[in-house]
């Protein structure tokens, strides 16, 4: 009898301990994204023929210096997959962007084609990745859970 009292005095005592405690809330990613672009001209230093522009808006404390993107490319007329193989994208730029700058960023697509195209693919599911900063540190969001869908 004196244990299951034991039991049910520290059952109690854990549930008002942690009754004040609130859920962990996922933190905000340190920047702000604008819906991507596809680009079917040329963008001197950038791309011959096509790519993909965004504005990023560095909201941490610290440089960063390589911005890693993730997303998927459609046919405009199909729906479809406008390449033979895998429509998903993983690309690193490697771009300084200081703390607090607002920097337009330009992904080219300029080696993952073999014609240009005559009209923009779509673009979907598009989200950061992964950023690094000069001091070593990272941020990683792989499963797309800061995500811009259209």
């Amino acid at each position: 009898m004196r244990i299951l009292k034991a039991i049910v005095l520290i059952a109690a005592t854990l549930f008002i301990a942690c009754d004040g405690l609130s859920p962990v809330t996922s933190e905000l990613p340190p920047f702000v994204i604008t819906k991507p672009a596809m680009e079917i001209t040329e963008r001197t230093n950038q791309y011959y023929y096509a790519g993909i522009a965004f504005r990023f808006l560095n909201n941490s404390d610290a440089y960063i210096d390589m911005i890693t993107v993730s997303f998927m490319l459609f046919d405009a007329k199909t729906q479809g997959s406008p390449f033979i193989g895998n429509n998903k994208f993983e690309i690193t730029k490697y771009d300084m962007v200081f703390p607090g700058e607002n920097k337009e960023v330009f992904i080219s697509l300029d080696r993952y084609i073999y014609t240009a195209p005559s009209e923009p693919y779509l673009i979907d599911f598009f989200y950061v990745s992964e950023i690094h900063y000069t001091n070593g540190g990272t941020w990683e969001d792989k499963q797309g859970k800061y995500r811009v869908r259209f």
